[in-house]
């Protein structure tokens, strides 16, 4: 693995915890192959495994750009949707202060449950 890819992975899995934790996400959303798992816990080993968790991309423009993190989340029906958002991205903006500074975060609410 290229140390750009394992830079990637780090960000996204920090994305990831970080985005989970805010309170409102039910869950990331999960791309097509997560559908077909059985349970969370294979997703999460996934991840820990160095696979891009789910509901999360992590890109750079050029080489020495800044991040461009893309979350894709699913929130509780009880919170607001753009509240949770906003909280989620200002989290995450936060957690990557120190290891990707400037990255660029966008939040998407796919759904609520």
């Amino acid at each position: 693995m290229t140390a750009a890819a394992t830079g990637r992975d780090a960000v996204a899995g920090t994305v990831a915890r970080v985005a989970a934790g805010v309170p409102g996400v039910a869950f990331l959303r999960p791309g097509l192959a997560d559908l077909f798992r059985r349970s969370s816990a294979r997703t999460a080993s996934r991840a820990a495994a160095g696979g891009t968790p789910a509901g999360v991309r992590v890109s750079r423009a050029s080489g020495a750009g800044p991040w461009e993190v893309d979350v894709q989340i699913v929130v509780h029906r009880d919170h607001r949707a753009v509240a949770v958002a906003r909280a989620v991205r200002d989290a995450v903006t936060a957690a990557l202060s120190e290891a990707a500074p400037g990255a660029q975060v966008t939040v998407t609410v796919t759904n609520t449950v």
